[in-house]
């Protein structure tokens, strides 16, 4: 129930329920302005921010450290009363210094990068440099580039835009359930339907084998990564189960 109140800063008459804090307004315009008030009888007013910041040098994080206060509030002080300061980022005592290692992560000794560089090659990834110390994939086209498929994306495009493929997918749908093929996950339960994929088991590159139906079999966005991943050495489109 209502009770008659008054507000806190104003002093009109209000009807409001009952509040922890017992304290009453009649918009946040008059609570703004009472919580000015509390803080400038602490003696953080107008005066008191200027001399700490233009005076003793102090920036917002330092005075906000000071008073045990929020550093985004101090600065929201300053902007309420007009208080021209630096924009952030400005600080020059702020920004990093040149050599700085704040963030870097940690630094490899020489021996561990080559360690590390000796499996990475090992497991058939190519060094981002070749001999002349060029990016290894700089330049090179066509059939030359490891994602090279045959000149097939215009035409993959094509395929996918049309009616034909909007139709067999909805197929594929209907007759896998909505369901993965090889873990069984449901998009309606488990996964959203932007994690599923339909696969082709001969590959699009073979035309005739596109839009079969036998062809195509709905995965779950991980197994389908599986499937074309060299984790999948038998290169089967269904994974073994345990």
């Amino acid at each position: 129930m209502k009770k008659e109140v008054e507000c806190g800063f104003c002093k009109t008459e209000l009807k409001r329920y009952q509040t922890k804090t017992d304290n009453y307004f009649c918009d946040t315009n008059c609570k703004s302005k009472w919580q000015t008030l509390q803080r400038e009888n602490l003696g953080f007013t107008k005066e008191w921010l200027s001399d700490q910041y233009f005076n003793k040098g102090k920036t917002c994080n330092d005075i906000a450290k000071e008073i045990g206060r929020n550093s985004k509030r101090v600065w929201e002080w300053f902007r309420d009363y007009g208080i021209e300061i630096q924009k952030r980022g400005e600080n020059k005592h702020q920004q990093f210094k040149p050599g700085h290692k704040l963030g870097v992560g940690r630094i490899h000794t020489e021996q561990t990068k080559q360690k590390i560089r000796e499996v990475r090659i090992k497991d058939g990834h190519v060094p981002y440099l070749n001999k002349d110390g060029v990016h290894w994939l700089k330049g090179i086209k066509g059939k030359g580039h490891p994602s090279y498929k045959g000149g097939l994306t215009p035409e993959r495009q094509s395929f996918y835009s049309s009616e034909i493929w909007s139709e067999v997918v909805k197929e594929v749908w209907k007759r896998d359930n909505a369901i993965c093929q090889n873990c069984g996950k449901h998009h309606n339960t488990e996964l959203n339907r932007g994690n599923f994929h339909i696969h082709h088991i001969i590959s699009f590159q073979i035309p005739g084998y596109r839009s079969e139906l036998d062809n195509l079999i709905l995965l779950c966005k991980e197994c389908h990564r599986w499937v074309h991943s060299k984790k999948n050495t038998n290169k089967k489109f269904i994974k073994e189960k345990p």
